[in-house]
């Protein structure tokens, strides 16, 4: 005697399946696609990346963390931690110093065409100051995004997963 399939038998692993990757997606890992070239050339337009969000609730955040933050109207920026709370930032001809030591940034390859300073500034103990890579091309912390609070932030950038001829960790 045949094995007679019970009707709906389908519906249960659907549910599961898109309850799992609901919670997956809303507290664990995210994708994003990098927008413009702020962050080049770590990442570049139109890359795919996936995010760790759960460095938003662990609040481990470290100098160089390309980090996503929610801005206004649901718009996300991709930027790199450079200020940590508590920290005093300074931009003298170009050179970037953290509380008065020199920071070297070996991810900007391209120096800025003009040279740009920074006013001490002291960040509060849940504000972080975050720039792009490309200095000559970037909206960030010096000139628009003013300092970031903790809980705009959305997570860390782990991988870049598309284009596939380019798959890499990003931090």
């Amino acid at each position: 005697m045949a094995e007679e399939k019970k009707s709906g038998s389908w519906l249960v692993p659907i549910i599961v399946a898109v309850a799992v990757a609901f919670v997956v997606r809303s507290f664990f890992i995210a994708p994003y696609v990098v927008e413009g070239a702020s962050m080049e050339p770590s990442l570049h337009d139109r890359d795919r990346i996936l995010v760790n969000k759960t460095a938003s609730w662990i609040g481990e955040y470290e100098r160089g963390d390309i980090v996503i933050i929610e801005g206004e109207n649901d718009r996300h920026y991709i930027k790199r931690v450079i200020g940590l709370p508590g920290e005093s930032l300074e931009m003298q001809d170009g050179s970037l110093q953290v509380d008065g030591t020199e920071i070297d940034e070996p991810y900007i390859l391209e120096m800025m065409e003009y040279t740009e300073s920074l006013e001490p500034v002291t960040l509060e103990e849940d504000e972080f100051f975050v720039m792009g890579d490309n200095r000559n091309n970037s909206l960030d912390s010096r000139n628009g995004l003013g300092m970031i609070d903790e809980e705009h932030i959305v997570g860390r950038s782990a991988v870049v997963f598309f284009p596939f001829t380019d798959v890499r960790f990003t931090n």
